[in-house]
C-alpha cells in the first residue's frame, strides 16, 4: 500500500504539469523531449507473481504493485545538418538488475543523404516486430502495457551497430527494408531458479514493409548468436551434483546460444479504428524446440476515449518434458480504456483474465504446487510525453 500512495501522490503532481508540457526545442539545432509511465497492477494470485517481461527478476505480487510498469525516459536529439543528426535516450524502469538504475537504451548517430535511404550507427532500439521499437512508451499504444504473452518473450532491449533503411514506391504505396546488424548483452529469468546471460556477438536480420492505404505490412528475420552463462540453483544442482559444466549441459539442453526469430504483422488504421496482429516465433539451436507467440487487438477511438479488446498467446513446442520447469503455455484476454486527458497525457485501466497452462518464463516466486489456472489483473496508468 506505501506503493500505490506513494504513485498517487506523484500523479497529482506530475499531471496538471504534463497536461502543458511540450518537446522543448532549446535552439534550432537541439531538441530535448521524455515519456514516462505511472503504473499500478493488482494480482489476485497468491501463488505466483506476475512479470512484464523475461528481463524482471521478481514480479507483481499479490495486491497492488507499482513495480513491473512504472518508468520514465529522456531524449535528446542534435542536429548538425538536414542530413546527419545525432539522438541520445536514457530511461529508468524495473529492470535485470533488480532495481530502477537508468539504462542507455539509445545512442545513435543517423544520416539521410536523401528521402529514400537513411543510415544509423550506435546503440539502436530493437526493432524486430511492427511494436518492438516503442513498446517503452506508453503514450504510443492504446493498452496499458503491450501484451505479454507476445513482447514478455526473449526480447532483447537494444543492439550496438547499424542499421540501413531504404524506401521506395510502389505506385502508390510504399515499399521499405530495413538491414540491421550489430551486438548486445541482456539477461533473462526463465524461472525463479535459473536465469541466462547473453553476449550476443552477433545479432542481424531484415524485415520488409508494405504500406498502402490505411494498411502497414511487415515480413521479418532475426538471428542471435550467443555466448550463454547460466546461473541460479540448476547450475550449482548440475555442476555439485553431476560434476558437469553447466553452461555446455544447459546450452545443449535448452540451445539459447542461437536464436532465429520468424515476424510477420499487419496493422490497419483508417482513423477512428485501429487493428493490429502479429505472430513471432523463436526457433532454439537445435530447431525441435521454439515459442510461438501473438496477438490480435482492436481499438476505437472517440472523442477522447479509445477503449479496446486484445486477445494474445504463447505456447512453447518441446517434444521433451520440460527439463528444467521453463516450458510456458499462456492464454489472456484483455479489455481496456484509453482516456486521453490532454494532447501529451493519457489515463488507462485494463483487465485481463489469464489462464495459465503452464507458468514457465512468465511468473515468478511460484508455490511448488501452482501449475497454472486462472488469474485476473486490473492495471491503471498514467502514460504522458514531454
Amino acid at each position: 500500500m506505501m506503493t500505490l500512495r506513494y504513485l498517487l501522490v506523484i500523479l497529482l503532481i506530475l499531471l496538471p504539469v504534463s497536461a502543458g508540457a511540450h518537446t522543448l526545442p532549446v535552439n534550432d539545432r537541439f531538441t530535448f523531449s521524455g515519456f514516462g509511465t505511472l503504473g499500478l497492477i493488482h494480482n489476485n494470485l497468491a501463488e505466483a507473481d506476475a512479470v512484464r517481461d523475461t528481463s524482471q527478476p521478481k514480479g507483481a505480487d499479490e495486491g497492488w504493485s507499482g513495480r513491473i510498469d512504472t518508468r520514465l525516459g529522456l531524449q535528446a536529439g542534435l542536429k548538425f545538418t538536414n542530413q546527419l543528426d545525432a539522438v541520445v535516450q536514457g530511461m529508468s524502469q524495473y529492470h535485470d538488475t533488480g532495481d530502477f538504475s537508468p539504462e542507455l537504451m539509445q545512442a545513435f548517430l543517423r544520416y539521410s543523404p536523401d528521402p529514400a535511404l537513411q543510415m544509423r550507427f550506435g546503440r539502436l532500439g530493437w526493432d524486430v516486430d511492427l511494436v518492438s521499437d516503442s513498446r517503452y512508451v506508453g503514450y504510443a499504444y492504446p493498452w496499458v502495457r503491450p501484451p505479454v504473452d507476445h513482447f514478455g518473450i526473449l526480447q532483447l532491449t537494444h543492439i550496438d551497430g547499424a542499421d540501413v533503411t531504404y524506401k521506395r514506391p510502389f505506385g502508390s504505396d510504399l515499399v521499405w527494408l530495413k538491414l540491421f546488424a550489430g551486438q548486445t548483452d541482456s539477461r533473462f529469468y526463465m524461472s525463479d531458479d535459473l536465469k541466462a546471460d547473453f553476449d550476443a556477438d552477433r545479432v542481424y536480420g531484415s524485415h520488409i514493409n508494405y504500406e498502402t492505404g490505411a494498411w502497414h505490412f511487415r515480413l521479418g528475420y532475426t538471428r542471435v548468436e550467443s555466448d550463454v552463462t547460466f546461473g541460479g540453483f540448476y547450475t550449482t544442482l548440475i555442476e555439485q551434483n553431476h560434476g558437469m559444466d553447466a553452461d555446455l549441459f544447459l546450452n545443449h539442453l535448452i540451445g539459447f546460444d542461437r536464436l532465429q526469430l520468424y515476424s510477420i504483422g499487419a496493422i490497419y488504421n483508417p482513423g477512428a479504428l485501429q487493428l493490429q496482429a502479429i505472430w513471432n516465433r523463436n526457433v532454439l539451436a537445435s530447431g525441435d524446440t521454439w515459442i510461438d507467440s501473438g496477438f490480435v487487438s482492436a481499438a476505437w477511438r472517440f472523442g477522447s476515449l479509445t477503449p479496446y479488446v486484445i486477445h494474445s498467446r504463447v505456447d512453447t513446442h518441446d517434444e521433451r518434458e520440460d527439463p528444467i520447469g521453463s516450458n510456458v503455455k499462456q492464454r489472456t484476454w484483455s479489455l481496456g480504456l484509453r482516456y486521453d486527458v490532454a494532447t501529451n497525457v493519457a489515463l488507462k485501466t485494463q483487465i485481463d483474465r489469464v489462464h495459465t497452462l503452464s507458468p514457465g518464463l512468465l511468473w515468478r516466486d511460484v508455490d511448488d504446487d501452482w501449475n497454472g489456472g486462472w488469474a485476473t489483473m486490473v492495471s491503471l496508468g498514467l502514460d504522458f510525453v514531454f
